[in-house]
């Protein structure tokens, strides 16, 4: 066998553009897109109001038994589930239709999502008290939060308007510091997680420390343990040590919070600058 070369053939390779070259963007119809994304917007805000006001009568009736699905709130979640609507989303916008009830679909969809979600955190003993409803469809997320809050304070009532805080942490670090927040929530007796940041905050923040105005608390609840065990003295000593006990936490817990708020106003006024 006669030994021959064998000529072989490569691809010829693709032309690059050198690097660090910056190609000129093409010219995009930005007023479509505009278009579109409104539309979209629109169509979820109706989506969202639509969860709410179907999903509440839906509850009333107990509906999902009608497609073989248990009563009950487990076969309400298993009705959920079969949607495809995420649990929190369901739940929340199913107790926004609850609590406007009255209104009409329409009605529901002239109020921005975010005050809605407002107007579930107004105290029940004011709900019928002020024009909720209307404020709620012309004013800033951020003045009716505040509005939401005095009028709780005024009514009796600490509740305020609550909401998610999502902030990006190390991984590894994740689990120390829900250890250290649940450490102080435990350690000062508070509701939740949320409210043991929001006064390790406050308390770092605050010239006089929060934690004075517990300690002091503290002590006259223990006035209030003594003259229990004294059982000798009248019932309004111990009713006076505990108005002052109240008294003096709500005040340590308002002022350390304003305090810490007003800080955090002033620097993001200046630039960061304390």
């Amino acid at each position: 066998m006669t030994a021959m070369a064998t000529a072989l053939t490569l691809p010829t390779p693709q032309v690059l553009p050198p690097a660090g070259e910056v190609l000129a963007p093409e010219s995009q119809p930005v007023a479509e897109y505009h278009g579109a994304l409104l539309q979209a917007a629109r169509n979820l805000r109706q989506s969202l109001y639509r969860i709410a006001y179907y999903g509440f009568r839906m509850r009333l009736s107990e509906g999902w038994t009608a497609f073989g699905l248990e009563p009950g709130p487990r076969g309400e979640d298993a009705y959920r589930e079969s949607l495809g609507i995420p649990r929190s989303t369901y739940y929340k916008f199913v107790r926004i239709g609850q609590a406007l009830h009255q209104l009409s679909l329409a009605e529901l969809e002239r109020i921005p999502v975010t005050n809605a979600e407002l107007l579930i955190q107004v105290d029940p003993s004011i709900i019928h008290d002020f024009s909720w409803v209307l404020e709620a469809k012309t004013m800033e997320p951020a003045k009716l939060a505040e509005l939401v809050t005095s009028r709780n304070k005024a009514a009796g009532s600490e509740r305020e308007p609550m909401v998610t805080l999502s902030v990006r942490i190390p991984f590894l670090a994740k689990r120390a510091i829900e250890e250290m927040l649940e450490g102080y929530q435990e350690r000062h007796e508070l509701s939740s997680k949320g409210q043991a940041l929001e006064l390790m905050v406050a308390d770092r923040q605050h010239d006089q420390s929060l934690l004075a105005f517990v300690d002091q608390a503290r002590k006259l609840l223990g006035g209030v343990i003594k003259s229990m065990e004294r059982r000798g003295g009248p019932e309004s000593e111990e009713k006076v040590w505990v108005s002052l006990a109240q008294e003096v936490l709500n005040e340590g817990y308002s002022q350390a919070i304003q305090a810490a708020r007003e800080k955090s106003y002033r620097d993001k006024k200046n630039g960061g600058r304390s």
